[in-house]
């Protein structure tokens, strides 16, 4: 059986006052789930971004690819 089942077998046991209480708390959460995606901005599909902008921002510093791999994985998987 499903979680999402088993949940609601659960709760259509419930005496009524308490299986309000449920629903009341679910158009809760579907209504904080609704303010928070408002306030995400949204961002469009096709930004167009430089690919090339971050082109250089190595050099002149004493970093090589192996110091960046060590950084990233650590010394052990060297």
């Amino acid at each position: 059986m499903l979680t999402l089942e088993m949940a609601i077998q659960k709760i259509q046991q419930f005496p009524p006052e308490q299986r309000n209480k449920v629903i009341e708390y679910i158009e809760f959460l579907e209504f904080q789930a609704h303010r928070q995606q408002e306030k995400q901005p949204q961002t469009p599909l096709e930004q167009n971004q430089d690919f090339f902008a971050l082109a250089g921002i190595w050099e002149g510093k004493n970093i090589t690819l192996d110091d960046i791999r060590k950084d990233a994985w650590g010394q052990e998987n060297q």
